[in-house]
This record gives structure tokens, C-alpha cells and sequence, in this order.
């Protein structure tokens, strides 16, 4: 990859990106001792059971379940509190308190790790009584 005069303007030679192309930003060079966790995945955690919304010890237990997942797949992870919105089999548009769990990982180690994840997210999806569960993976949302 280089930069080449044509006349007054540069031309900078076309770059092409790899399976996973990771871009140092927002840094010119990385400084030592950084690690970047480039892998975004969220979990949403519901304050209901079916229709019913569970009492606060339970919800707290499933913010810690959660977070305890995340914590041993990546290492940590960040919560936040908001109102989810969504549409029922049955076309009704419920509200709910959701928990927003967020951990970030790098590829190798989601890649080793995806599938007790996946696992884990359909168990709770069935324990919490949920038609689904919301996952968001780099953006994405998925219902599962």
C-alpha cells in the first residue's frame, strides 16, 4: 500500500480487507499495553415472565446471570437500564424494563466461545417464559 503524485493530487493505491479487517482507529499508532476488543455482543435481559413482570430479586438474579456470562466468556462487561418495546405473536405492543448487557471480546476467543453462548441464550430464553430473546452481535439484532 502506498501513496503515488499524480499530479497536484496523491493516488492512493486500493487496499483489499481480509476475512476480519480490524482498523487501529482511534489511534495513529496503537500504544503499548492496549488491547482492543473489537466484538460487540449485547445481551437484552427481561424484567418479565410471559406476560407478567417478574418481582426485583428475580430480575436482579437474571442481570447477575447474565453478567456472569459475559464476564467469563470476555472478561467483563457493561450494564445498562431501558424500556423495551416490542410487537406479540398476538400483534399487542408490550413494554417492558430491559437490562442491556454489552461485552466485548476478540474473534478468536468469541469463536471458541459462541456456541455455550448460543446455548445459554436459548436455555434462559425458555426459562424466563420469553417468545424471544433479544442478542445483538456487532450491530445486528437477533431474536432468538
Amino acid at each position: 500500500m502506498g501513496a503515488q503524485q499524480q499530479g497536484r493530487r496523491k493516488v492512493v493505491a486500493p487496499f483489499e480487507v481480509d476475512d476480519e479487517w480490524v482498523s487501529s482507529l482511534p489511534f495513529e499508532r496503537a500504544p503499548k499495553g492496549i488491547t482492543h476488543l473489537p466484538l460487540e455482543c449485547v445481551v437484552y435481559v427481561p424484567s418479565t415472565q410471559g406476560d407478567d413482570t417478574v418481582d426485583a430479586e428475580e430480575f436482579t438474579r437474571r442481570r447477575n446471570e447474565a453478567a456472569t456470562m459475559l464476564v467469563t466468556l470476555f472478561g467483563g462487561c457493561r450494564e445498562t437500564m431501558g424500556m423495551g418495546r416490542y410487537r406479540s405473536r398476538d400483534g399487542e405492543i408490550v413494554a417492558e424494563e430491559v437490562a442491556v448487557l454489552t461485552g466485548f471480546g476478540d474473534s478468536e476467543d468469541y469463536e471458541r466461545k459462541r456456541r455455550e453462548l448460543l446455548e445459554w441464550l436459548l436455555d434462559k430464553r425458555d426459562e424466563w417464559g420469553q417468545e424471544a430473546l433479544g442478542f445483538e452481535f456487532e450491530g445486528d439484532l437477533w431474536y432468538l
